[in-house]
């Protein structure tokens, strides 16, 4: 059974919120993570990064290799805001 991306969203913003000592109604998916405006400093995003690794293995039976070569090429995309993340790792679910 596949995880959706609403609920992979949900995990994103709530990691987020907990990291950034936010409320999670306050992370969207428009929610920067990288670049100008982001909300997390590159420690929390480690830590997010971290945290998106484990759900990613043990909820979605995927795998989530951000220390690769491809994922650091591609990370301003994918590591872009919330929504972005949280799409990436909905879509590496085995299909």
């Amino acid at each position: 059974m596949s995880v959706s991306y609403d609920e992979v969203e949900k995990y994103v913003r709530e990691e987020v919120a907990s990291l950034t000592n936010r409320d999670a109604t306050a992370v969207g998916p428009e929610t920067v993570l990288v670049g100008t405006n982001r909300i997390v400093d590159s420690a929390d995003l480690v830590m997010l990064l971290l945290s998106a690794e484990e759900y990613t293995r043990e909820k979605l039976g995927a795998v989530f290799d951000w220390t690769s070569d491809s994922a650091m090429s591609e990370a301003r995309s994918v590591l872009r805001s919330v929504g972005s993340l949280a799409r990436h790792l909905t879509d590496l679910q085995p299909a």
